[in-house]
């Protein structure tokens, strides 16, 4: 089962690892790894430690191009042109496949991801998500919170790391919409933090769920 796997692959690389956001908690919370919490595909994005961003900063979006899922319609911008990659995980014998999108803008890392959910809820999943996230990559959670995106539900999560020796951080939101769950992620080094959020205003504001 590709459940701990699927979190790492979202992020372009194993340690930029950081998924759905969850409700808030006061503080920075360590986790661990509950066997559940790896139970749904990998999504993130970038989140600010004021409060969700929804406006793309001025002279960002000039070179972002539109990608588009092509069997759910979801659309993102992405700043540069991504191949799909194709993965899947098996829970409770039923194959779930996801179609993952990523650009690497010098050391920051974007994904935007799709998983097929086949009928069932994917609102469940959105604070398993996240936990799982930072849990593969030894993270601590310092923003984790509910959010309505265009209506659907959503989480939106902070999660810092050690990427061998540098200090990370990695935003993340996680949308449940209808039969899919999105996730949208920007990370990179903590020392970078604003270029981060600024990749992560400029994702999260140009989703667009058909």
């Amino acid at each position: 089962m590709k459940t701990a796997r699927r979190f790492v692959h979202t992020a372009t690389t194993a340690s930029l690892t950081a998924v759905l956001t969850g409700a808030a908690m006061g503080g920075a919370t360590a986790v661990s790894t509950p066997q559940d919490f790896a139970r749904t595909g990998s999504l993130r994005i970038a989140a600010t430690a004021g409060g969700p961003v929804t406006s793309p900063p001025r002279g960002v979006a000039a070179q972002w191009v539109d990608t588009t899922d092509a069997p759910s319609g979801i659309t993102v911008k992405l700043p540069g042109r991504a191949k799909v990659e194709h993965d899947s995980f098996t829970l409770s014998g039923k194959t779930y496949q996801i179609r993952r999108y990523k650009v690497s803008v010098g050391k920051n890392k974007v994904a935007f991801e799709v998983v097929d959910m086949h009928g069932a809820d994917p609102k469940p999943e959105l604070d398993p998500a996240v936990r799982g996230a930072a849990a593969s990559i030894s993270g601590t959670i310092t923003r984790n919170q509910p959010l309505k995106v265009a209506g659907h539900s959503a989480r939106e999560g902070r999660i810092t790391f050690d990427n061998h020796g540098v200090p990370s951080v990695t935003l993340v939101r996680s949308v449940a919409a209808d039969d899919h769950l999105v996730g949208l992620v920007a990370g990179g080094p903590a020392t970078d933090e604003h270029g981060v959020k600024q990749l992560y205003q400029q994702l999260t504001s140009s989703l667009r769920i058909p």
